[in-house]
């Protein structure tokens, strides 16, 4: 998988599988570590009214990745405080503005 820059949109954009088998294309918020791993958070592009997904992310070469569910939860609930942590410091506050 690879992030893609639209040139009409102003943030990156990738294709994520869901649990239906349907596939929504989500915008990337944040790409972030927490504890020596990387997590990436993303919304649906389409709908201002979704949820925030945060996912384990993957490098797998320069441009390439996966992303992984979050199992765990006491990571899941690391990777939210972190996330949180971001917003509430104004850190990706003007992309979730650009959003509402």
């Amino acid at each position: 998988m690879a992030i893609e820059k639209e040139e009409n949109l102003p943030y990156m954009v990738i294709p994520v599988d869901m649990e239906d088998g349907t596939q929504i294309e989500c915008e990337v918020l944040a790409i972030f570590p927490v504890g020596g791993k990387q997590y990436i958070a993303l919304i649906d592009k389409d709908n201002d009214d979704s949820d925030i997904w945060l996912y384990r992310f993957v490098p797998v070469g320069d441009e390439e990745f996966n992303i992984e569910d979050i199992e765990d939860d006491k990571e899941f609930e690391l990777v939210e405080d972190a996330f949180n942590k971001m917003v509430e410091s104004a850190e990706i506050d003007a992309v979730i503005d650009e959003k509402e």
